[in-house]
């Protein structure tokens, strides 16, 4: 369970994310709030979101190596994808083939076919189609321009960078409401930007296994900067305050005129 945002803002200058902390696992019988973020560094100027009940602790370190090199956040798409895919066939080996044929790898399922019964063949076949890797994936940069790219089943990626925000997660069906009740564009300020992606993330709490805790990123041409908690409980009494008034309105001095402190993110692998 989780809730992730993502926002294109200053006309493609800079991109926005936030995201809580909730974790569960894969039989949803326990819930609770990490104490780190769910976003970790890949490049530069490029982060990995993650949600889903499945835990892939080498995926980001796969990605940032494989992802030397390229500047370009679709190229960094292709590398997600690609790892993804991996993923997807080893879980599949492991939970369909393995225990149901012997087939040790998807290379033997390929090449075994011929050889298979009819029946058995259609079945499997049908199973691989349909299986869902409890998986998704969050890739947020900038290069000439801000990019938010979702990586998800069977193994391929969804540009949001005309749509300009993108909402993953249990309360993703709430967080989209408040992008389009603002008629959301990449050419929002990034303190306006920076409310409504906060204000998405507090309304999708309304949704089950949705985490309290936030964490807000912002990236440009120079890096990746996290925002400040003091700003963060800033921009909370201004949702607050906002709720209490049932307000939703245009955008006040109060957020127009927020100052925003940042620290520069580092890389939590090292």
């Amino acid at each position: 369970m989780t809730q992730l945002v993502g926002a294109i803002c200053e006309d493609g200058k800079k991109v926005i994310t936030v995201s809580d902390r909730m974790v569960s696992t894969g039989d949803m019988t326990l819930m609770f709030e990490q104490p780190r973020s769910k976003a970790e560094l890949i490049a530069a100027r490029a982060i990995v979101l993650t949600a889903g009940t499945i835990h892939e602790p080498d995926l980001t370190r796969q990605a940032r190596v494989r992802a030397r090199g390229k500047d370009r956040i679709l190229e960094m798409a292709d590398v997600l994808k690609e790892l993804f895919q991996e993923i997807r066939e080893k879980h599949i080996v492991d939970e369909i083939l393995r225990p149901q044929t012997g087939m040790k790898s998807f290379t033997e399922w390929l090449t075994r076919q011929k050889s298979i019964h009819d029946a058995i063949l259609i079945n499997l076949s049908d199973q691989i189609s349909k299986y869902e890797l409890p998986l998704r994936l969050i890739l947020a940069g900038v290069d000439e321009e801000g990019h938010l790219i979702m990586v998800g089943d069977p193994g391929t990626y969804r540009s949001f960078d005309t749509l300009s925000y993108c909402c993953l997660g249990m309360g993703e069906r709430h967080a989209d409401n408040v992008f389009a009740w603002y008629r959301y564009s990449r050419v929002f300020p990034v303190n306006d930007a920076l409310y409504i992606a906060f204000e998405a993330k507090k309304k999708a709490e309304m949704a089950g296994g949705v985490g309290q805790s936030t964490d807000i990123l912002i990236i440009d041409s120079v890096g990746v900067n996290e925002v400040s908690r003091d700003t963060i409980d800033a921009l909370e009494e201004i949702y607050n305050a906002r709720e209490a008034k049932a307000e939703r309105t245009g955008f006040d001095k109060r957020i127009t005129e927020l100052k925003v402190q940042t620290n520069k993110m580092e890389d939590s692998s090292d």
